[in-house]
């Protein structure tokens, strides 16, 4: 009864998250001026913050700020993961497109440096509202899976557009849906948000760098110069699926938990 009891208790306290939040974004919606990270993550932080209090604890519980040597090893071995996800999965991608490919002759370390803060701060803040204090709390009192469930369905609606087409709001829904599971995974693995936030920043800071298509930004590493009229959605989300995949069974695989050893 006591477990029951404690399991709706948790549930009870997400939704109410949640709820804040979607308040938070219908206003953001109506005041665009404040339709940014730094919001949502000023929301998340003060409800994280009261519920974590009602409870006897601190946000420091949640495993956000590096404390210790090993975190950063964590976040260079996540970093490291993540990039090299984007890398195969744009092998793969382009050995199926056939398209073509040049290296960009004019970088601007600007643009290299900007990115790698902003894409840094989106994945900081996103690990930070959904596998901070409600995945954690979900975790505390359901199964794993259970807890990866609850959050994949937030985590996905966040990447839809009104804009979007049912079948494009679908590739959507699994490739984040997907994404979701591998970072709540590398927690589980970890008890820290730092690798979540390194794999996070890789695969999405190596994305703007290594386009997987034609079209892409004229600042990248690569250039990509075949411009197919239509891609196969098989093309591009086969690659996606099969890293991502392997990469989440890898992971599952490991039976200590995934960190670095540390140095004395």
């Amino acid at each position: 009864m006591k477990t029951r009891l404690n399991k709706l208790q948790a549930l009870l306290k997400v939704l109410i998250y949640f709820s804040v939040l979607c308040m938070a974004t219908f206003i953001a919606g109506i005041v665009p001026v404040i339709n940014d990270f730094i919001f949502f993550f000023l929301v998340s932080l003060i409800i994280s913050w009261y519920l974590l209090r009602t409870e006897g604890t601190s946000l420091l519980s949640l495993g956000f700020f590096p404390t210790k040597r090993q975190d950063g090893y964590d976040f260079y071995l996540g970093l490291g993961i993540g990039i090299l996800m984007l890398i195969c999965t744009t092998i793969i991608t382009l050995y199926l497109t056939q398209d073509k490919w040049t290296f960009n002759q004019h970088i601007d370390p600007i643009y290299l440096i900007v990115t790698f803060l902003m894409c840094l701060w989106s994945a900081f803040v996103q690990e930070f509202v959904f596998r901070g204090y409600p995945f954690q709390t979900l975790l505390k009192n359901f199964t794993p899976w259970l807890a990866q469930l609850f959050i994949v369905i937030p985590f996905g609606l966040m990447h839809l557009d009104h804009t979007m087409s049912v079948t494009d709001a679908g590739k959507v829904m699994l490739t984040t849906g997907l994404g979701s599971i591998l970072f709540g995974l590398t927690y589980i693995k970890t008890k820290r948000l730092v690798m979540p936030v390194g794999i996070h920043l890789g695969w999405n800071y190596a994305q703007e760098l290594i386009p997987r298509t034609a079209g892409g930004n004229h600042s990248s590493l690569l250039k990509v110069t075949t411009n197919h009229e239509q891609y196969s959605g098989f093309m591009i989300l086969m690659p996606f699926l099969l890293i991502v995949s392997v990469t989440i069974i890898l992971i599952a695989s490991c039976k200590k938990s995934l960190v670095l050893p540390s140095r004395s």
